[in-house]
């Protein structure tokens, strides 16, 4: 296993590149629970606090595919200065309404002007691991197994580290430290240049090939939307039900041994060598990772609740690597970042709509009942992976590239 992954970080700057979008990108999961600790500390309801949270993860939907397009078209070296300074800027604002205790109507703009600006680092790094390692490299995949590890990783740290700060200090403190990690992240990833995916020059008139238009692509990214739709309703879920034991403290915990779950998969995953097609291997694991959230039912207590959150947390990593080298067989190089952006905003918007609805319903029949959403979501997200199987069944067998067609 350790072989597979001392040949993904062989050639020069993989650490380097990797490293970076690590830390540009632990904000992801600093911000969401963060938010809906801040807001319902205040205003004591989880159903306006799941909106702002929501506002900003829509925003990111939003901003990253035209993101994504000024990627392919500019280089991520022109693009990513500007977007971290927008970010910057939104964030401040932000946090000077909280600090004022201005209307909690104003707090949405800069939200979502937040999310907007926020890039899909994840992206830009798996773009990167597609160009040091091309064709059918192994080594590719396992860079992407790496990449989830790191996004569950982060999905750990974020939840403990902002539940601590959120709970215990001025909310200042929280969305300062936030900035400057992603500050430090994103200007280390704009300076490695050497493993920078080139920019194809266009012919003149030459249209951009927009990714949605290749064969699968929608329905990827309706899988995704409703997967997003699971984190974003499970993980206000967990708050709520973890505030309603009078526990609130112990929703960092409870969150993290989610992404845990998802962790373990992924070294896993990541570290074999696999002879079933990579279809079919995103197809099974979307099917039980479908199943797997009626565990929540099970949770009784908050120690009950972490376990089943680890146990549904062990099908997101092999869904989510295979979704990406799925992209990556789909769409030309010349789209690849735009491709690859619309698995996250997929997720984006899942988690903004499953984080905005959620809430309402925690407050009104309680966060037993509100596990519900989360184990629907979860259920469509695996008809829609079904669906894609069907639609690419004449490549199920291989792990041949799949051929675009519109």
């Amino acid at each position: 296993m350790l072989s597979r992954y001392r040949a993904a970080f062989s050639l020069p700057g993989t650490l380097e590149f990797s490293a970076a979008g690590f830390l540009a990108r632990i904000t992801l999961a600093i911000y969401p629970i963060a938010i809906v600790l801040i807001i319902s500390g205040r205003t004591h309801s989880y159903g306006y606090a799941g909106v702002v949270s929501g506002s900003y993860v829509v925003g990111g939907a939003v901003g990253n595919p035209i993101a994504a397009v000024l990627v392919d078209k500019l280089g991520q070296h022109r693009v990513l200065p500007g977007f971290l300074i927008a970010h910057l800027l939104s964030t401040a604002l932000f946090g000077a309404l909280i600090t004022v205790h201005a209307p909690l109507w104003t707090l949405l703009p800069p939200a979502v002007l937040m999310g907007i600006t926020m890039l899909n680092i994840g992206a830009l790094v798996r773009a990167r691991w597609s160009h040091v390692w091309p064709g059918d490299a192994p080594e590719r995949s396992t860079g992407y197994s790496v990449e989830s590890t790191l996004d569950e990783l982060i999905f750990v740290l974020g939840p403990l580290v902002a539940t601590v700060l959120a709970l215990h200090t001025h909310p200042l403190v929280t969305l300062g430290l936030a900035l400057l990690v992603i500050s430090t992240g994103t200007m280390w990833l704009a300076g490695l240049r050497s493993t920078e995916p080139p920019v194809r020059p266009r012919a003149v008139g030459e249209r951009h090939d927009f990714a949605l238009r290749y064969r699968g692509m929608a329905l990827i990214t309706w899988s995704m939307v409703f997967m997003g739709a699971v984190f974003g309703s499970a993980e206000v879920t967990m708050v709520a039900f973890c505030g309603q034991l009078g526990d609130r403290a112990a929703a960092g915990w409870v969150v993290a041994s989610f992404a845990g779950g998802s962790a373990v998969s992924a070294l896993f995953y990541g570290g074999r060598h696999w002879r079933s097609s990579l279809l079919r291997r995103f197809v099974i694991s979307a099917v039980l990772f479908g199943v797997m959230p009626f565990l929540y039912f099970a949770a009784t207590t908050i120690p009950a609740l972490a376990v089943c959150a680890g146990v549904v947390g062990l099908g997101i990593a092999p869904t989510l690597i295979g979704a990406f080298g799925l992209v990556d067989q789909i769409v030309p190089t010349s789209s690849l970042t735009e491709g690859l952006t619309w698995i996250g905003t997929g997720l984006s918007v899942g988690y903004g709509l499953g984080a905005a609805v959620v809430g309402g319903i925690a407050d009104r029949h309680g966060a037993r009942f509100a596990f519900s959403l989360p184990v629907g979501c979860a259920l469509a997200s695996a008809v829609f992976a079904m669906l894609l199987a069907a639609r690419l069944r004449t490549t199920a067998a291989s792990d041949r590239p799949v051929t675009a067609v519109r």
